[in-house]
């Protein structure tokens, strides 16, 4: 497919710089299958046109490769949205002023969620909240 030549294309010329659509592609693969009507509708163009890019923010300092070991919590904050807490580290992509915003897919634990892998939940997270 044409998206597979100019990936590798990307890749070949600079890998970090390849990162950035496949990690917006992720989020949109991620939205796609998982997101409310509203996020879909609110978030999906602009990641698709490219005037939004995507993240995901999994690492943490103590845990390295270790997922499950992850800390960062988010507690609900009864309206729809929730207050996520918690350091993350190698967010390629993370801040940049290519797109007008950058929305993050991160990995957090609900209080009552199970340790381990089982027990963490994603959150998207942009830098710029939409119609804010």
């Amino acid at each position: 497919t044409v998206t597979t030549a100019v990936n590798e294309m990307m890749a070949g010329a600079c890998l970090a710089l390849q990162l950035n659509p496949l990690m917006t592609q992720g989020q949109i693969e991620a939205l796609e299958h998982h997101a409310s009507a509203q996020i879909k509708a609110l978030y999906l163009p602009k990641l698709i046109s490219g005037k939004w890019c995507g993240t995901m923010n999994l690492t943490e300092p103590q845990a390295g490769s270790d997922v499950g070991a992850l800390r960062s919590q988010a507690k609900d904050n009864g309206d729809g949205t929730y207050a996520v807490t918690g350091q993350k580290i190698y967010i390629s992509w993370g801040d940049n002023d290519f797109s007008e915003n950058v929305c993050h897919l991160v990995l957090a634990r609900l209080p009552d969620g199970p340790s381990g892998t089982k027990g963490i939940s994603l959150f998207l997270v942009p830098k710029f909240i939409p119609d804010a």
